[in-house]
C-alpha cells in the first residue's frame, strides 16, 4: 500500500479534493501578481463566510495555525497583561504557554479531559484580579475531539472587557462560527484541517475592535505584527514577505467548494459523517472519550477495547490504507484520534470502519 493509496483519517492534515490537488499542481505565480491578488481578495471573502463575519480583515500568511496563536496574541495583549485561557486539552494549554513565553500572566480555566470548560469558572477566572486583555477559546480541542460552548465564553470575555480569541483550528469550515453575533474579535486556523488545504497556511480573522487594541499596543514581534501586513491586506500586489502561492490558489479552490456545499448543508454533513463512524465504532468495542454533550463534529478521540494494544491497532490499520492517529497526554497509548473533516464522507468511514474491524480480528 503506497501513500498515495492510504486514507488520511487523521485529525489534520486532511485528504484533499481533485480540484485542490490540481490547483497545488499549476503553475507557479509571482507572490505580487495580480492573479495572486485577487486569489487573496476572493479568500478573504470566503473566511469571512466561514467565520460568519460581515467586515472582519483576514490575514493570510504562511505559517501553522501555531503561528496564527502566537499572533492573535502578542497583537491584542502586552507582556505583564492577564490572558484567561479556556483549556479543554492539549492545545488550550498552548494559549497559556505561547502567553507565558511572551511575558503575559495566563489564568487557564482547565478542564478534565474529555469535558469542556465551564461558563461559571471562566466568568469566575474574569472576575478575579486583574480584567483580562484577553480571553481563548478552543473551539474543538484536537486532543480531546471536545467542542466549546463559544457564545457563552464569548459572551463572559465580552462582558469582562476582554478582546476574545477563538482557536478554530479543528472548526472553521465544519462546525457554525458566528463571530459577528458571538461577539468574537479574533477566529484564527490554519490551512490543512476543515478547510482541506496542505498545510502551510496561517489565517486569522479580526475585528475592528480588536484592530483598534493592535493600534494601541507596542508588538514587540515583526512577522507576526499584523499591522505589517495591512499595507498588503489593502493592496495583495505589495510585498512584506513572499507568499505561499501555490497554498492560497489552493484554498481559494478549496473555499469555492464549501461555498458551492453551502455552510448548512457543510455542517449537517460533519455532524452525519461523526455520527455514522462513532456508531460504527461502538459495535466494535470502542468508547468515545469525549462527554455525550460535546461531542465535535470533526473528529473522534476514541478508547481502544480493552485487551487491544493501541499501537498495534493504529499499525494494523495502516497496513490495511488507513491511518489514524494515537491519543495525547492522559489519553496516550490507550485512544486513537480519527479525524472526519473537510472532504471526508460515507464512502471514507466505511473504509476505515471496515480496516479497524479486520485488524481487530487480528488481534483479538
Amino acid at each position: 500500500m503506497t501513500a498515495v493509496d492510504s486514507l488520511l483519517m487523521i485529525p489534520g492534515p486532511t485528504p484533499l479534493s481533485p480540484a485542490v490537488r490540481a490547483a497545488l499542481a499549476e503553475p507557479m505565480r509571482s507572490h505580487t501578481s495580480t492573479e495572486n491578488a485577487a486569489s487573496m481578495r476572493r479568500i478573504a471573502d470566503g473566511v469571512r463566510a466561514c467565520v460568519g463575519s460581515r467586515s472582519a480583515r483576514v490575514y493570510t500568511f504562511a505559517g501553522s495555525g501555531t503561528l496564527a496563536m502566537e499572533a492573535a496574541l502578542i497583537n491584542h495583549a502586552a507582556p505583564g497583561d492577564r490572558v484567561v485561557v479556556c483549556s479543554h486539552g492539549f492545545f488550550g494549554d498552548r494559549f497559556s504557554e505561547i502567553a507565558s513565553a511572551h511575558g503575559m500572566h495566563p489564568a487557564t480555566v482547565q478542564a478534565p479531559w474529555g469535558s469542556a470548560v465551564r461558563v461559571s469558572d471562566v466568568e469566575r477566572a474574569c472576575s478575579e484580579s486583574a480584567a483580562p486583555a484577553v480571553l481563548t477559546i478552543t473551539h474543538v480541542d484536537t486532543s480531546t475531539g471536545v467542542l466549546a460552548d463559544c457564545a457563552g465564553l464569548a459572551r463572559i470575555g465580552r462582558d469582562a472587557g476582554a478582546i476574545v480569541v477563538v482557536d478554530g483550528v479543528c472548526a472553521t469550515g465544519a462546525v457554525e462560527e458566528l463571530m459577528d453575533g458571538w461577539g468574537v474579535d479574533v477566529v484564527l486556523t490554519g490551512a490543512q484541517k476543515a478547510l482541506s488545504v496542505a498545510p502551510g497556511l496561517a489565517v486569522l480573522a479580526v475585528s475592528e475592535r480588536a484592530q483598534h487594541r493592535r493600534a494601541q499596543l507596542d508588538v514587540h514581534a515583526y512577522y507576526a505584527d499584523l499591522q505589517r501586513w495591512d499595507p498588503v491586506v489593502d493592496d495583495p500586489t505589495r510585498y512584506f514577505s513572499t507568499h505561499a502561492t501555490g497554498l492560497l490558489r489552493a484554498l481559494e479552490v478549496s473555499l469555492d467548494e464549501i461555498a458551492a456545499e453551502g455552510l448548512p448543508a457543510r455542517f449537517a454533513r460533519h455532524r452525519h459523517v461523526a455520527e455514522t463512524l462513532r456508531s460504527g465504532f461502538a459495535e466494535l468495542g470502542f468508547e468515545s472519550l469525549a462527554g455525550t454533550d460535546v461531542l465535535a463534529p470533526t473528529l473522534s478521540v476514541l478508547s481502544v477495547p480493552s485487551g487491544v494494544d493501541e499501537a498495534a491497532l493504529r499499525r494494523g490499520l495502516a497496513e490495511r490504507g488507513v491511518v489514524v492517529a494515537g491519543g495525547l497526554g492522559p489519553f496516550a497509548g490507550r485512544a486513537i484520534r480519527v479525524g472526519h473533516m473537510g472532504t471526508v464522507g460515507d464512502a471514507e468511514v466505511s473504509r476505515t470502519l471496515e480496516a479497524a474491524s479486520n485488524a481487530l480480528s487480528d488481534l483479538t
